[in-house]
């Protein structure tokens, strides 16, 4: 293939265009890391005329000074690409250190990264002077009426230094130092883990709140995850029966105020709160000023010691959630004797913030619920026992401000029950000074991509997308954050992570629920369905694409962000995993050791007469492709990662081992499935497109499957598949001569498709096609969430093919790959992406017979521009050079497109 080099093009320096972006671990000035050996990287913004063959020094100092004057160094080293492992002195308890990065400009002058900084929180068991604590048990307590545990503890300071609050809990807690709220910016604090092997706490500088003389700590707790309703289980307390803190004032690195003796306990208007069923507030029996110095407490007991087996308490690895945006609802409507209903405009996940007066006689009821019934009431059936409904009992008519402090719900509609009417004995009318917010969460850093066309449906689809993924990434990678279900699904998770890293930052998070999954491993190295793991997930061996989401996971860590120090602390669980799965099935297909072998889960049948999924009709679901297809491309799929990952590792002997391995098991692959020459009676377009998609075929024969794929598709008119093969299906026909088949799909309009999902007014991705049929009758209730992430994961598709942005090896080789499919049904698409190395652009439009492509390509990245089959590539102000693949330098570029059939 004829390629031109056309370099660099000049770009104008930029004010601090030098290295920015600064992280540790994936996450901006942490306080309170693991004192493990952190990830460092940066990125260089798009205007800066670095010198990328220069590489960068990056240097690391115990204080500000001693890093900007470069002397007295902690650590210094190079590095060719944006990030490096620290390998200096062990760090330690509360260790604060400062780097910069330093790269080269093109006339060799040094350009710096201004100074960041970090600090390790407590990782020593006896850096705790703090003790577990926790409240006294009511007497006849139940899920309806389990008051939240109000813990305080006043005390003095003589002088005010740096201070810092170390505090997690078992169970969720807010925490307050004179009435100033620490966690204000910490939601659902500690997060999620098996609590049986850590739990993690978090640092807070709190120098700003505490004052000389009379202080006041204070906190309340809540069962969350610990000792709350979780997952499938029926009833709550999996992992204790009772919430307990731990909290530890230092001024100066010295503890002045411990969880422990001295510590009051009592209750307030939290009258019962779970994440799944809501919460309930008496705002009558709220004490007031008991967050402030000064309260008289003595009605209250002294809190208890807590009696429970504790875990291990660890510095938290990553960002805490936090608000997102405040949506206004809007009335939809008034029933005369019942609520009044609003919709917020997307569906979230968050809480409601009701502002009105009130009849303090009347419980207030709040519910929530993703789409309206045809009598336009909140339809709460696919909930199943998440009831997501607040109540609320006020002291006066107010008006009042009210929201929940712990209740976790996904919704886009409310209903309201109990307000107050203009008139009191007539049909319901809103009065006009009530209005209704709801507030939404994310666990991710602000969005890194963006995705944009001439198709409004797609750009919404777009929007979609990366709503559902930040509505799901929080604590863990959830299946759907409605229904009473909400667990870290791992097939899910290994689905969606590829284009989740086009819209976020998400390599802290996938860190942190990567170490989770490997919690999950049993005693012969299997990995369970989803993390943390409790029943029945934790009762077998995950089903094939579920337990390799632990491989999809940081395989993904590795290849876009460089962290190696991930994945050398879990390569052994990986390992371990793969050798179950070898031992079980020597002869290299998966059959064995499958769990509940969803397959190809919601796919949906191709031919009459299949059932559904044995064991699961009552979800609705079928899974059509035959398991051992599917399964058996997972492990190749797993073992070609986890070699790849152990070449980052420099562990050669390793890979070549699991190389060798994968190479066996695509032989018995091809020999069992030869799906190419259409020797596979049950093929399905999932068994072609993941075939293809995995590798699993190349060259002739996998032309041969994508041809197949095309045709199976036709036959029945649209895609079928489920999780785990619809990541490929566009792809495969893209990049072999199917592109335009490929965009008709994307842009189908009836059901089952995406579009079809816009149309029907979703703002989040669905979890069956037909969750909402067009004659509006729904999908069974027992399985029917309207914000699941699978689906979404086209999303990368809108990116490496519509807009032409394929960044999966510019971390580690600077390669960006740009082959945009240049649909003549789109008039232009566009893709921004801040990617780990710097930003990444890339904007095509139709301009007659030809397609104008803008590229911009950061100092440290080289495109590879490929043109379609017939089409040249023509680089404007090259005098007309050109040909059908361009390599392009950083900075910014316009190429030509000519060759193709034009709108």
């Amino acid at each position: 293939m004829p390629t031109t080099d056309i370099g660099r093009r000049a770009m104008t320096a930029e004010p601090g265009c030098g290295p920015r972006g600064m992280r540790v671990g994936g996450r901006v000035a942490p306080l309170g890391v693991p004192g493990t050996a952190p990830h460092l990287s940066w990125s260089v913004p798009g205007g800066a005329e670095i010198d990328p063959d220069r590489g960068f020094r990056v240097s690391v100092a115990a204080s500000r000074q001693a890093v900007e004057s470069d002397r007295d160094l902690a650590w210094a080293t190079t590095c060719a690409r944006p990030w490096t492992v620290y390998a200096g002195p062990p760090l330690t308890s509360r260790d604060r250190r400062y780097w910069r990065v330093t790269a080269t400009d093109r006339s060799g002058r040094p350009v710096g990264s201004a100074t960041a900084a970090f600090e390790v929180g407590l990782t020593d068991p006896g850096d705790w002077s703090a003790t577990w604590i926790s409240a006294p048990v009511p007497t006849y307590r139940r899920e309806s009426w389990d008051p939240c545990p109000y813990l305080r503890h006043e005390f003095d300071v003589d002088e005010v230094g740096t201070a810092r609050v170390y505090a997690s809990a078992l169970g969720l807690y807010r925490l307050w130092l004179n009435g100033v709220e620490l966690t204000a910016d910490a939601l659902y604090r500690p997060g999620w883990t098996d609590y049986r092997t850590r739990v993690y706490h978090q640092t807070f500088d709190c120098g700003a709140a505490l004052r000389p003389g009379r202080n006041t700590l204070a906190a309340v707790l809540a069962n969350g995850w610990y000792a709350g309703r979780l997952g499938l289980l029926r009833e709550p307390g999996f992992y204790g029966d009772r919430p307990a803190l731990l909290a530890q004032l230092e001024i100066d690195g010295r503890p002045v105020a411990s969880t422990g003796a001295g510590w009051r306990a009592g209750h307030g208007a939290l009258q019962a709160t779970d994440l799944l069923r809501g919460e309930s507030q008496d705002l009558r029996q709220e004490p007031p000023g008991w967050r402030l110095a000064g309260f008289d407490d003595a009605g209250w007991a002294p809190a208890e010691p807590f009696a429970g087996v504790t875990p291990p308490v660890e510095p938290q690895p990553h960002d805490p959630i936090t608000t997102y945006q405040v949506h206004t609802g809007r009335l939809v409507h008034e029933h005369a004797r019942g609520p009044a209903v609003f919709d917020f405009g997307q569906n979230l996940v968050g809480w409601t913030k009701l502002t009105t007066r009130c009849l303090p006689s009347v419980e207030l009821i709040v519910r929530h619920g993703e789409i309206l019934t045809p009598e336009q009431l909140v339809y709460r059936d696919n909930l199943r026992g998440a009831f997501q409904e607040d109540r609320f009992v006020v002291p006066d008519a107010g008006p009042h401000q009210l929201a929940t402090s712990f209740a976790m719900h996904g919704f886009r509609y409310a209903e309201v029950w109990g307000l107050p009417s203009q008139l009191p004995h007539h049909n319901f009318t809103l009065l006009p000074d009530t209005s209704i917010e709801a507030v939404s969460v994310t666990g991710l850093p602000g969005p890194v991509g963006e995705f944009a066309c001439s198709d409004e449906h797609l750009t919404r689809l777009a929007a979609n997308v990366a709503w559902t993924i930040r509505d799901n990434f929080l604590e863990v990678a959830t299946d759907c954050p409605q229904r009473d279900e909400r667990l870290g699904w791992l097939g899910d998770a290994g689905a969606i992570a590829p284009t989740a890293a086009y819209h976020f930052d998400v390599s802290a998070f996938l860190a942190k629920f990567a170490r989770d999954a490997a919690d999950t491993q049993g005693p012969d190295g299997e990995i369970r369905n989803y993390a943390p793991a409790i029943p029945p997930s934790s009762m077998r061996p995950g089903a094939p694409g579920w337990s390799d989401g632990f491989i999809r996971l940081v395989h993904l860590l590795v290849q876009r962000y460089g962290d190696l120090p991930t994945a050398e602390r879990l390569f052994a669980s990986m390992v371990r995993f793969l050798d179950h799965v070898d031992r079980a099935n020597p002869a290299g297909l998966r059959v064995n050791e499958v769990g509940a072998d969803f397959g190809d889960w919601l796919s949906l049948p191709e031919r009459d007469g299949l059932e559904l999924h044995p064991g699961y009709a009552y979800t609705g679901a079928y899974s059509t492709t035959p398991t051992a297809i599917v399964d058996t491309a997972h492990s190749y799929r797993s073992f070609v990662q986890l070699a790849q990952i152990a070449a980052w590792l420099g562990r050669d002997r390793e890979a070549a081992r699991l190389a060798d391995r994968a190479a066996e098991i695509r032989a018995a692959y091809r020999a069992a499935f030869p799906l190419a020459t259409g020797g596979v009676e049950d093929a399905t377009q999932a068994a072609y497109a993941q075939a293809v998609g995995y590798g699993l075929l190349t060259g002739a024969e996998a032309q041969e499957a994508a041809d197949r794929l095309r045709a199976a598709i036709e036959r029945v008119g649209h895609v079928t598949t489920g999780i785990h093969g619809v990541e490929h299906v566009l792809p495969v026909l893209c990049a072999h001569g199917h592109a335009d088949f490929a965009l008709e799909l994307l842009l189908r309009r009836q059901m089952p498709s995406w579009l079809y999902m816009v149309d029907q007014g979703a703002t989040t991705i669905w979890e069956k096609w037909d969750g909402i049929r067009p004659d509006g009758t729904l999908a069974t209730a027992e399985m029917n969430s309207f914000n699941h992430c699978a689906l979404g994961a086209v999303g990368r598709f809108l990116f490496e093919h519509v807009a032409g942005i394929d960044a999966t090896e510019t971390t580690w080789t600077g390669e960006i790959t740009v082959r945009a499919a240049y649909s003549a049904a789109l008039g232009w698409a566009r893709a921004a992406y801040d990617s780990p190395a710097g930003p990444i652009g890339s904007s095509w439009r139709w301009a007659g017979d030809v397609v104008e492509h803008e590229l911009r390509i950061p100092a440290t990245a080289y495109a590879t521009v490929r043109a379609p089959a017939g089409a040249r590539l023509v680089a404007a102000g090259q005098g007309g050079v050109g040909g059908t693949e361009l390599r392009l330098g950083p900075g910014r570029h316009t190429v030509a497109v000519h060759g193709l059939v034009a709108p």
